[in-house]
């Protein structure tokens, strides 16, 4: 049975999980341990709990999986701010030598991450960078008790698509339609939390759960 630790870090909520087979052996997010909120950092301690949860060294692991592919989400990052150029000139220069370290040299921060969780042969490491919405999909079917199954994802962007329909069956995932940046129902979403007033990738269940309290008709709202 193969043996995968799956990594999400450098955006929000960094997080990891272990899978033995198709068991979930252990899942946490780092914040949890280092009492960080909504921490970015890379998740050495949630890795470190996932691992002697196992019982397993970075060595025994057939593969360790992040959840998108940094030079597709770099193009797209390239070609947006190319699009509306010379706006947003300025930001562009600011963000560049954030996008250089946290998109094109990944595979380095992640391997000295995992460094940081113990000693490990770099030749025995397997790093693979599925497609963002192909992760959403897999944690939500290849977890779930059925066979087959129609999966819907929707969220603010990945590498380019910011929704998909597919369908899943045994151990494959085949999508039929996306949806691709900058149309996107969820940074709608996330534009409504800015506006009013809550952090982006963060307030948004605070959006969520306000919403019962409002009535279906512009400018009013039930009072509390």
């Amino acid at each position: 049975m193969k043996k995968i630790l799956g990594i999400s870090a450098f955006y929000h909520d960094s997080a990891a999980a272990l899978i033995v087979g198709n068991k979930i052996i252990a899942a946490a997010q780092e914040e949890r341990f280092t009492r960080e909120k909504q921490t970015s950092k890379f998740p050495v301690e949630a890795i470190k709990y996932c691992l002697e949860e196992a019982g397993f060294e970075i060595d025994e692991l057939d593969a360790v999986v992040f959840y998108d592919k940094p030079l597709l989400k770099f193009e797209r990052l390239l070609e947006t701010y190319f699009a509306f150029s010379p706006k947003g000139l300025l930001s562009f220069i600011k963000a560049i030598p954030v996008w250089l370290n946290e998109k094109l040299f990944l595979k380095k921060n992640i391997r000295d991450g995992l460094k940081k969780v113990g000693d490990y042969n770099l030749k025995n490491l397997n790093l693979l960078f599925p497609e963002h919405h192909l992760s959403h999909a897999a944690s939500a079917f290849f977890s779930s008790p059925y066979k087959s199954s129609a999966i819907l994802t929707i969220d603010g962007v990945g590498e380019w698509s910011t929704a998909s329909i597919g369908f899943g069956e045994a151990n494959n995932i085949k999508f039929h339609k996306e949806l691709h940046f900058p149309h996107s129902v969820g940074l709608l979403y996330s534009a409504f939390t800015y506006f009013l007033g809550f952090k982006v990738n963060s307030g948004e269940y605070k959006l969520m759960g306000l919403a019962p309290y409002g009535i279906p008709k512009s400018g009013e709202t039930d009072k509390f």
